[in-house]
């Protein structure tokens, strides 16, 4: 049985490596990744976020609600998880657009190797 499960699980990790690869490369041709790679784009959306959070938050302590320091380090934990993705997001996109065109010149390389070959 665990034998099973390990199989099962690989199985979906393989999918969901492939999936992934294919949604790269239908993004990559539909330039739609561009807005991705707005770093100032998505620190004011992050801003927004964090702002309409943050609300939520004190709306709640003048509603009567009660919080515990745990309540305020997963607070603090959410907007600065808000931040790092708005942050490290164009850097993980361009790396991977960079990963993208070495494909495909790898390719192209092969199949000039074959038509040559």
């Amino acid at each position: 049985m665990d034998i099973f499960i390990m199989l099962l699980s690989l199985l979906i990790i393989m999918g969901l490596i492939i999936s992934a690869t294919i949604r790269i490369n239908t993004l990559m041709t539909a330039k739609r990744i561009n807005s991705l790679i707005n770093k100032k784009l998505l620190l004011i959306i992050a801003s927004l976020l964090a702002f309409l959070f943050s609300l939520a938050f004190v709306i709640s302590y003048f509603d009567g609600f009660v919080f515990s320091s745990n309540d305020y380090f997963w607070f603090a934990y959410t907007i600065a998880a808000i931040f790092a993705v708005a942050h490290y997001t164009p850097i993980l996109v361009s790396y991977l657009m960079e990963i993208h065109q070495n494909n495909l010149k790898d390719i192209k390389e092969q199949e000039l190797e074959r038509e040559n070959g």
